[in-house]
């Protein structure tokens, strides 16, 4: 059964710039061919829709916390249908997919291909304090989008939000698998690249043209190499291409990050 009202959730932030423009934006759909469409959920609750990068994001930003209800159109498609017929890659949307945390709610997404203007907008509510927003109170007392601070995010957050939409998915799944075999590791950007560091850079990863690029020395290579076989590598690095990266891959990279942080340890 359609549902009969759809939602789209943002911070106070990206509501001062939607009641400034008139309209809810398109942004990058996480498509090879980055189109834009605005992002609608069924769900009246925005938890489990990979909204949030981190729980410390600064109140303002927090895409938790603005809802705004639009009436369903028959041009607002079901995202999980129209993934399919755009041609979406498979093992990219199922890392989307997990990445948001949306394993039992991504079949409550939907997207327009075309802004949706203010008008449409039946309510607008923050969720965190129950308050009913008054559409032309609030154009005169939010702040301007220009009059807010930009958000304070990590450089290796900025790194992976610069990368296009489809790739983004892709790095924050890698990062993730990093981050759990190196806990004890300092994330920060070195030689232009996301790098896990302890005491010495201890593994980099940086998204390339065609590839995903993995660059942990010349010993982990050398030490690699019986799994390495079917990709292309260097004297410390090894490219996975982007067509064929999966859970296999992904695995493989998390063994390459815990022995670079065991010869780590070994040799500190």
């Amino acid at each position: 059964m359609m549902s009969k009202m759809l939602y789209h959730y943002t911070s106070s932030f990206g509501l001062s710039g939607i009641l400034n423009a008139g309209y809810i934006a398109v942004f990058n759909n996480a498509l090879e061919n980055n189109s834009g469409v605005v992002w609608l959920t069924s769900s009246s609750e925005p938890e489990n829709h990979g909204l949030k990068y981190y729980d410390d994001m600064p109140a303002e930003f927090d895409k938790t916390t603005i809802r705004l209800s639009v009436p369903h159109k028959p041009t607002f498609e079901n995202w999980d249908a129209w993934s399919v017929k755009k041609g979406m890659n498979k093992a990219l949307k199922q890392i989307l997919i997990e990445t948001a945390g949306a394993e039992e709610t991504y079949q409550t997404w939907y997207i327009s291909e075309n802004e949706i203007p203010l008008s449409d907008v039946i309510k607008i509510e923050n969720i965190k304090t129950g308050e009913t927003i008054d559409i032309e109170k609030a154009k005169k007392s939010l702040p301007l989008a220009h009059d807010l601070p930009e958000p304070k995010i990590a450089d290796t957050d900025r790194y992976i939000l610069n990368q296009p939409s489809n790739i983004q998915v892709l790095l924050l799944e890698v990062r993730q698998a990093i981050r759990e075999a190196l806990p004890d590791a300092v994330e920060k950007i070195s030689w232009q690249m996301p790098t896990f560091w302890k005491r010495r850079n201890l593994i980099h990863f940086a998204a390339q043209k065609n590839h995903l690029g993995i660059y942990p020395g010349a010993a982990a290579i050398e030490y690699f190499a019986p799994k390495l076989t079917g990709y292309k590598t260097s004297k410390g690095a090894v490219q996975f291409p982007y067509k064929s990266f999966g859970k296999e891959q992904l695995k493989l990279i998390s063994e390459i990050a815990a022995w670079c942080g065991m010869e780590n340890t070994d040799n500190g």
